[in-house]
């Protein structure tokens, strides 16, 4: 989940911080794939937990997503054979953004994103629950997830 978490927090940060100037094909890029990105959500759920059929997961893609019908059969067939991993993105990025918020706090005025990038990658590809222990030194998500 890091690594894919990372590499969608990068984008969107990257996005955040201006790097694409607004309206650029750039930033509409990131906000494209960010709405595919969100539709997988709907589809992987609803495929595996029986609610739609494949059919309707194309559907989805194309209606929520915004892809085409041969990148939505695409998207689809991943969904259909790998359950949750097209949410692993998601809920890496979504644990990147809460640690950020907590090493933002603990630093104080004291914080620099270019340092939490640093301290954050810096430890490779571990659990975010073992880099928040390393980082912030609470164990709790680590002990949590040893339940």
């Amino acid at each position: 989940m890091f690594v894919e978490g990372w590499a969608l927090y990068g984008e969107e940060m990257l996005l955040r911080t201006g790097l694409y100037p607004n309206n650029s094909p750039a930033q509409g890029q990131v906000l494209r794939l960010a709405r595919y990105r969100a539709a997988r959500i709907g589809v992987d759920v609803n495929l595996h937990t029986g609610k739609w059929n494949f059919e309707q997961a194309i559907k989805y893609f194309m209606d929520a997503g915004g892809l085409d019908r041969e990148a939505a059969e695409g998207e689809a067939a991943g969904a259909a054979s790998s359950p949750t991993q097209k949410i692993s993105y998601i809920i890496g990025k979504w644990q990147i953004m809460n640690l950020l918020g907590r090493y933002k706090d603990r630093q104080g005025e004291n914080f620099r994103l270019g340092q939490f990038h640093d301290d954050l990658i810096k430890n490779g590809s571990l659990p975010v629950s073992v880099i928040e222990w390393i980082l912030l030194d609470d164990p709790t998500a680590v002990q949590r997830a040893m339940k």
